[in-house]
């Protein structure tokens, strides 16, 4: 446990990882320009990025993905999540 109470956690990175972020930014560069809409819930957050429900709630409760609170429902503009795939943030650190 480090000093500020988390565990670190480190976890390899493999091709088939790399791979298939790769293959998901490739998708999201070649998606023809949409309106930088809200996406409401996981759910929805969840099929745009090609994740599970549960891996967008343990991003959120991480801080590691750009999702905002609205009452209980996670929110989403397309544009900040695409910024954030093309960075690498669904790259496991």
């Amino acid at each position: 446990m480090s000093g500020n109470g988390h565990v670190s956690l480190a976890l390899p990175v493999t091709d088939e990882l790399v791979e298939a972020v790769a293959r998901r930014v490739a998708e999201l560069l070649e998606r023809p320009a949409q309106e930088d809409g809200w996406l409401r819930g996981a759910d929805e957050i969840a099929g745009y990025i090609g994740a599970k429900v549960s891996r967008v709630y343990a991003l959120s409760s991480a801080g590691r993905i750009p999702v905002e609170h609205d009452g209980s429902a996670l929110v989403a503009k397309r544009s900040r999540l695409d910024a954030w795939m093309v960075a690498g943030g669904g790259i496991r650190p």
